[in-house]
This record gives structure tokens, sequence and C-alpha cells, in this order.
């Protein structure tokens, strides 16, 4: 999309006018606010304060002295009906409007035009005003008619005395304070201006108001390049501004940092013309010249990588990625097994063996086919993913050797296979989404909806679309053209993408519910909120979020730099603070751009160091200087505010807490001075708040993370869905992937049901005329048809005599004494010929019942947070089991209480630590309650018919519980060597502050 220049107006030489044709900006804006413009691809994202809007028209005024390269290109190359790339507001907050009295309007240079909506509002709002306006010279003047019908009294200044009042406005507002009255003063121009005009109302104790919007990058709240210390507390401009209490703010800290670009623009505009000419010349013109394990492979097939002294230099990717001999040799480590554990560590469960079959049969087209049933983008997974905790961590052949290499063959195939034509379903239900931000989250939960035949739209805060996959991850890992092939494929489905559009603040949920006709929105913002530690010197010029440091190249360029517009200024010596993904892109980022000595601090050792292990050897093999153990303490400057140091304290592992895993405890007197003059923040991000403050009705919880529910991702507001790093805290792409598919089915279902909450996925639907003759359900399309409906869980032991009602367990054990000897009530309304099924139906419905107490018993009992949840996950797997059977077979769960840990050991044989919640113990007595119930299933398969209705149960029974066999297996096994579990899910950063 495009926006318009619909009126142009030249004030001066380099004072200019634009009216945009921007109906969604001019629709919200209010005074006081700004938008964020970029004029072409490569070109830099400036914020603008709005001069003017007018709703009825739908256009924003923009009043701009060309004073950098981006702005003079504004003047000498746009004219009326041109139009340019990108324009995202309104953004900030609106100016606090009151009948204050006697309000003073103070504009200078490029101010005068941002206070021209203030003044208006005030002077309508019933206050007195003054409006006074500086210039430079008389030939500078302008607007003075349209201040006119609004100011009680106006005052013009120019510097050098040849029109109005001689001399600078501070002046002009002494003379005013001076003459008493004054309730309230407005001042926007640049930074020297407003910190005069501070000084000289600071004795009058006039509150003064300033406002910040120069110093915005992204202008949406997520690079916090916008920090500014406010009465001690650092708040962020674009988010908590742009206007703040003008005698709290340390102009002092926002000076020194607002130079740290200066060298650089200056060299850039000396030879701008220069640069001009080879730019559209050389780039926008192009103008230049089944086997046994053992028979196996035990090692991986290799990724061929680009060297590190070669790579270190440049952005080109360093994964060079398998050719089609590479792809089929791996593929051919793959040995088909009958009962694959991979797809159970996919977030998204690809069907892996299928997709490696066809590779196999060089079929490399249908094995994308295959993927893509399940994940829409294999080219950025197959990069990104933590395949060797997820879908590798569970491949069979890795309990002897080298798992196969699961991800290097999904990014192979992803590149190199030809998609079949988009399938995308009738519409059943036809509805309209909306999807906010166009990270992995949303862009997996738009291309499921569209498949579906649903009309979706997402809206994208900057200008490019792809979340923290643009902006976050750097070329060499993932190139941009990946991006924009996988994002080509959502197009191709029928989505719609609009970027600039700034949800909360263009427009909010509930207008895209209520106003503009959707009927269900998902938030996928992410959790973009940087992080930073409250130390000394954290807030010099080069101090960077790993955010801001990362949007500068990765989505403006910054490495280009002057050949494009935005710059990023390092030093020769950076360090990195924290040690996960996150930080390994910015130390390997800091080498590219020329950075001789780069050092990672972290506070824990290299075991615990959340990064990947192949992102850590590239960082080491690239000449990265790891400092372990240590914990950041101060950050020192020069006398110009220039970072010159960091103090670290020298750290040791203490004891474990909460989470399991040592603390890092301070070794007093140890204290290691690194010397630097760069430092990048990269302890994670938290929730930024710009759609919780707009949305009430939306529950929150913990730092501003928004509530959804883990089944189905709805939250508290009716049609509103959300997922992804904004809901957990931040996390992998694959699991905000995830979140986004359960989001995609869960919509489906409440577009067809209109029922809230919807349901979850193993939930009934609503009862048809073309239900059960029994009991009128709905119908499941799976096997054939048996009605249990009425048939009690009613039990006899025929050891002791005890009836219960409910769950057998362990098993199909007597709760009171352990006997196998139970006898079901035998008042099941079935047919005489269909009493067995009903009879395995409900035996079957019973030991279900029992897996799912036991999990849920054992996560409360256990302290162990890792084995918890991992209990609550087989819990939820359980009653997946228990939700199937009773939606198939139509029973009615009975309410029963969780059996006892110690009567499950002693009746089971297992071990009797289990009943004390002993974490190994309770893992061993799954495995064998699981085995149990697996040969149980087994047995009574081998005394039914095959094909009946029974025997299909008890076969889908047995491979269910053989699978939670072999899971639990491989958690214990990792339990007992201290790594995390393959189901634990990921929060925040380990190097949080919350920690």
């Amino acid at each position: 999309m495009s926006y318009q220049i619909v009126r142009r107006e030249q004030f001066s030489e380099s004072t200019f006018l634009w009216d945009v044709a921007a109906p969604d900006v001019a629709g919200a804006a209010k005074p006081g606010q700004f938008v964020m413009l970029r004029l072409r691809e490569g070109g830099e994202r400036i914020p603008l304060t709005i001069a003017d809007f007018d709703r009825d028209a739908g256009t924003i005024t923009l009043v701009v002295q060309a004073v950098g390269r981006t702005t003079r290109e504004m003047m000498r190359d746009y004219a009326a009906g041109d139009t340019f790339l990108d324009f995202a507001g309104p953004l900030g907050l609106e100016s606090e409007v009151e009948d204050w009295g006697h309000v003073v309007v103070v504009g200078g240079g490029l101010g005068v035009a941002p206070i021209f909506p203030q003044l208006r509002a005030f002077s309508q709002a019933g206050n007195r005003t003054t409006a006074i306006a500086g210039f430079r010279r008389e030939g500078l003047v302008f607007w003075e008619d349209e201040f006119g019908p609004y100011s009680d009294d106006l005052i013009v200044c120019t510097d050098d005395g040849s029109y109005g009042r001689a001399g600078f406005v501070t002046a002009a507002l002494d003379e005013v304070l001076r003459a008493g009255g004054v309730d309230r003063i407005v001042a926007v121009g640049p930074l020297p201006m407003m910190r005069a005009c501070a000084e000289v109302s600071r004795p009058y104790d006039v509150p003064t108001v300033v406002s910040l919007n120069a110093i915005m990058v992204d202008g949406t709240g997520m690079c916090g390049s916008c920090r500014v210390t406010v009465g001690g507390e650092v708040r962020f401009a674009c988010v908590d501004g742009p206007e703040f209490d003008a005698h709290q703010v340390s102009f002092d800290e926002l000076m020194a940092r607002q130079a740290r670009f200066r060298s650089q623009e200056n060299t850039a505009n000396g030879a701008y013309e220069h640069v001009c000419n080879l730019e559209r010349t050389l780039i926008e013109d192009g103008k230049r010249n089944y086997k046994k394990i053992k028979a196996l492979q035990p090692t991986a097939t290799p990724m061929p990588e680009r060297p590190a002294d070669e790579r270190s230099t440049n952005f080109e990717e360093v994964n060079l990625g398998y050719s089609i001999s590479d792809a089929i040799a791996e593929a051919e480590r793959c040995i088909q097994c009958k009962k694959p554990t991979c797809i159970a560590g996919c977030p998204v469960s690809i069907d892996i063996p299928r997709f490696i079959r066809h590779v196999l049969l060089r079929d490399v087209d249908t094995a994308l086919d295959v993927i893509r049933e399940s994940n829409a983008f294999p080219s950025i997974c197959g990069r990104v993913c933590p395949q060797e905790r997820q879908c590798e961590a569970q491949c069979i052949i890795g309990r002897k050797i080298e798992p196969v290499a699961i991800g290097r063959l999904e990014r192979f195939v992803g590149d190199h296979g030809r998609a079949s034509p988009n399938g995308v379903d009738a519409a059943v239900n036809g509805g309209r989404v909306a999807i906010v931000g166009s990270g992995p989250g949303g862009l997996a939960c738009a291309a499921d909806l569209a498949r579906r035949g649903n009309s979706v739209t997402i809206y994208e805060a900057l200008h490019v679309a792809g979340g923290v996959l643009s902006y976050g991850i750097p070329a060499f890992r993932l190139p941009r053209r990946i991006i924009a092939r996988e994002i080509q494929h959502l197009l191709d489905l029928g989505v719609t993408i609009e970027t600039n559009k700034v949800v909360g603040k263009t427009f909010t949920v509930p207008q895209l519910l209520d106003g503009m006709g959707f009927d269900a929105v998902f938030i996928a913002t992410g959790a973009g909120y940087p992080w930073f530690l409250g130390i000394e010197g954290e807030n010099a010029g080069r101090v960077y979020s790993a955010n801001e440091f990362l949007t500068r190249v990765n989505l403006m360029g910054g490495d280009r730099f002057p050949y494009e517009d935005t710059p990023v200024s390092i030093g020769d010596k950076v360090v990195v603070i924290g040690a996960g993904n996150t930080a390994m892109d910015c130390l390997r980022v800091a080498r590219r751009l020329g950075a001789a000595d780069v050092h990672c601090t972290y506070r824990r050792t290299q075991e615990e160091a959340p990064a990947r292990i192949e992102e850590l050897r590239h960082a080491i093999e690239e000449g990265v200087q790891f400092h372990w153990l240590r914990s950041p303490l101060a950050i020192h400057t020069d006398d110009a505010g220039n970072v010159s140091g960091m103090r670290c304290q020298a750290m040791t592992l203490g004891p474990e807490d909460d989470s399991g895993r040592r603390r890092p405890v301070p070794l007093e007197g140890e204290i290691q001075e690194i010397e630097c003059d760069t430092v990048i923040y990269a302890l994670g991000t938290r929730a930024n708040p710009i759609i919780a403050q707009t949305t009430p009705a939306l529950e929150t919880h913990r730092g501003g993370y928004i509530t959804a529910s883990e089944e189905t991702q709805a939250t508290s507001m009716r049609g509103v869905f959300a997922g992804g790093d904004i809901v957990t805290g931040g996390a992998t792409v694959i699991l905000a992937m995830g979140a986004g598919r359960r989001a995609a089915a869960a919509i489906d279902r409440y577009l067809e049901d209109r029922v809230w909450p919807p349901r979850e996925a193993g939930d009934a639907e609503p009862a048809r005329s073309d239900g059960c003759a029994r009991c009128g359900r709905a119908l499941d399309d799976q096997g054939d048809y048996l009605c249990c409906a009425g048939a009690p869980l009613s039990w006899s032991c025929q050891g002791c005599g005890k009836r219960s009602e409910g769950f057998a367990f362990p098993f199909g054990l007597c709760p009171a004494c352990g006997s196998a000897s139970l006898v079901l009530d035998d008042s099941a309304p079935a047919a005489p010929e269909d009493a067995a099924a009903v009879e395995a139906v409900r035996q079957a419905f019973a030991i279900e019942l029992g897996g799912e107490s036991f999990y849920r018993h054992g996560a409360q009992e256990t302290t162990d947070p890792q084995v918890k949840e991992l209990f609550q996950q087989l819990a939820a797997m359980e009653r997946e089991h228990t939700d199937t059977l009773a939606r198939r077979y139509h029973l009615d769960p009975p309410t029963v209480d969780p059996p006892r840990l110690e009567a499950v050991a002693l009746y089971a044989n297992g071990p009797a630590e289990a009943a004390t919640g002993d974490p190994e113990a309770l893992l061993r007595l799954a495995i064998q309650l699981e085995t149990r119930a697996r040969d149980w299933f087994q047995e009574r398969c081998s005394s039914l018919v095959e094909g009946t209705p029974a025997w299909t149960l008890y076969r889908e029974l047995q491979a269910e519980e053989e699978e939670h066999v072999t899971l639990i297996e491989t958690e214990l096994r990792r339990w007992l060597a201290g790594k995390p579990g393959l189901l634990a899910s990921s929060g925040p950063s380990a190097d949080t502050p919350s920690e």
C-alpha cells in the first residue's frame, strides 16, 4: 500500500507542507500525536508530529523543515500527487486538554506547526491562550494567519530581529511569566529550545510540558530507543508520551544520546548527491556485471557452512543447505518406524515420516505438500526452530546414534519443493477475521483460516510483514528472500496484509469487531517491549536494546548506511548482555559491522546458556569472547556521556531455585572490568501495553500478558483470541505457530457455533437433527456407530465385594483391595449383539479416566516443576482421549476424586517413593502404569474379532499408550541427565530481570 500527497505548499527555502491522504490515521488523530513515515524501500523511518488533521477529508497535515537527508529528499523529490511507501499512526498519547485557565504554547522552528492543533484545542476548551512562535528570520515565518484566530495574544519572534519581536522565544516566555497568571506551558521544538523553556519556567513553578517525538525509531514501543529518564524513572516516549513534565526530563541524557549518529549523518549529507546517483544506478536500476539402526550412518549428514573468517565479514547466509544428494543420504537414515514419536515433538504436528518418505522417493514436491498440511512456512522453520529440543529429540534412532536431521530436511524441502496450487476449502462459515501482528503466530493462524475459506486481514504496525522474523533474525540466519517467499504463499491464499496499522492506536480491537465488521480477532503482537537492568549508565548513547540494534540492521538496512538511510553506531569494543539466541544474533551482527572485540557476559555457565548449540558454536568460531558467570553492575561513561566500560560481578552457581535451576550467587569482592564503547541488552522482552491499554475488557496477567485458554487461545473478550509471546512471554517461532494453529481451529468452531467461550477440539458439537436415534447426540464420523449413553461406570469387586463408580485404578484394579477381578454393572442400554462392544467401551473409558486422575494428582504432589508440567500435559492428553470416547460413544464422564498415590504405587507394585511425590519414582510409576495399560489393551484385542468397533477402539488406545510409554521414558532420561523436558513450555528468557 502507498500513500498520496494530496497537497504540497512551500513556506520557505527549507520549510514545506504536505497533506497526506490517510483516512485511518486522520480518523484517530488527536492533538500532540505523531506519525512514522518512510519514503521508499531502504528509506529511513522518521517521526513527524501531526500539524493538523481533517477527519472529513481523511487527511493529515505535516509541516516539515528540511534538515536531514530524508526531509531534504521529501522537499526536493516529492510533489502533490506523488506517493510514498509507509505512513503509520497516530502514535503516542494525546495532549491533556482541559480548561486550565491561561495556557502558553511555545513553538520553535520545527515545533511551530505541531503546536497548532494543541493551541486550537486549548482555545476551544475555553482557555485564555498565548502563542509564542519563534523563527530564525523573517523569510522562515509561516502560519501567522492560522494561529491568530485561536490566540488571545500572538508573539512572533525572530532570532535576528528581522520580524516581530527580536530574540529567542525564551525571552518572550519570561516576559509573559513575569506578568503572572500563567497556569500551563506547552513547548515543542528542538531539544535545546525545550530545555531552555523548562529552565525559564522552573523558578515560577508553572507546569511545563514538552514533546519528545523527535527521539523515536519505530514509534510503537518495540525498540526502546526513545527511552527517557523522567523524574528518575525510565519512560518510553512513543508509548508513555511523547509529552512529559519538562521539569522532570533529563535533557543532558537525551542530548548526549541524540548525538550518537551525528558524525555519520554529517558524512552522509556531505556526499548525498554522489551516493544518490550511485544508488540509483547500481541498486535501483541494477546496472552491474528401512533399515536396522546398526546399518545406518551413525552421524547426521553435515550441513555445509560458510567459513568463519569469510562469513564474519558479511551478512550472507551461514548455513548453506543440503544438496539433493545430501538430503537423500540423510533421509536414508530415517527407518520409517511404525510408531514414530517425532510427530509428538513437533508443536504443529507435521507428519515427519511421511514427508521424509517422499524425499526418499525423490518426490520433493509431494514432500512439501505433506509439510504444508501442518506448517505453511517450512523454509523458515527449517532454519530457526530448535529441532534438537523438539522433533529430533524424540527420534527413535536418537537413543543409540545421532537422530535424523529433520530440521535440515524440512529446510531442503521448503527451499526446493514446488507447492501444489493453493487449495482453499469452500467457505462453510465464511467469516471475516482480523489478525493483529504478522509474526509467526499471526501468519500460521492466517494460513489455516484462509485454507478453510475465511476472509483474513492481517494488520502490522511496522512497514514490513513478518514480525520478529523480519526485524529480529539476521539475514545470515534467515535471508529476507525466504521470508518474502513464504509470505507470498500466504498472499496467494487470499490473505490481505495491511502494514503501518497500529492496532490500539490507528483503531482498536473493539472497533475491529464493532465498526469494521470482523467476526473474530486474533492478537499475535508478540512481546516486544525490551528489558533493561536499571543499572548506572544504561541510558548512554551507545547502549541499545537488542530490538533496536537488530531492527536498525535487519529491518532498516543499517549495515548498508549511508547507501541506505538508517545509521547504526558501534565502536570497536562491543559487549552483549545475555546468552540466548537473540544475544548470539547481536554478537554476530556486531562482528559483521566491524567491531574488533565482541564480548558476551552471562551470569551462568555455558551449559546453562539458552542459545542453541549451533548458534553458540558459530559465535565462538567467529571470534566472540565469552565471560561466563559475570553479571553487570554498572556501565561507565566518560565526560561526554559516551560508554567507556562495564563493571561486572563474578558469580557462582548456588542451590536450585523454584525453577529447578541453580541460581547465580555473587562472589564477594570479585569484580571484572571490561573495556567497551557499546553495550547491547539481550535480556528478553515483555508485553507491549498498547492493546491492553485500549481494550479494557481484555484480561491480562503478570506483566501485562494477555490471559488466554491453552486449548483454544480464547480470551476474556467475546470473539477475541490471542496467542504466542503476548500470552506466554518470549518463546520460539514454532511454539507461536502452534498457538496460531490452535486459535485458527477454535475460531473456525466459534464461527460455526457462535457460542462463547468456544468449544474445545474434543467437545461435542451442538446436536443436529441427524443425530443419534437413541440419545439425540451428534454422530461422530470415526468408525461404526455405537451408542453407550446411559451405561453407568459401576463396578463390583469379586475379591472384596467393594462397589465403586468412576475409574478403575490403577488400570483395571479395585480401589479397595487392588484385585483385578472387577465386574461391570450390566445395565447398558444396548442390543444383545452390541453388549461386548459396549462393555469394551466402558472399560476403556474407566481406564482413561484413571490415567487422567493419576496424572492430575501426581502433578499436585510433586515439587519438581519439570515433572509437574509433564504430568499436567499428560493429564491433558488423557482428557483428550476421554473426550474422544465421550463424543464418539455418547458417554457422560462421572465426577471422581483423584486416586491416592500410595494406593496406586502399592497395587501396581510401583516404587513406594511415588506416594511422596518423588520425581524419579513418579516417572517410573507412570511408565509402569502406561505399560500395564498398553498390555491390557493389547490382550483385549487378541480376544476380539478384527475389524469390530471394540477391536478398532482397543487398537487405537494401545497405540496411544505405547506413545505415552516412549514419551515418558524419554522424559525420564532427560530428567536424570539434568536436561529440560521435551514438553516443557518456553517462557521468558532465563536472563530477564524478573527471574
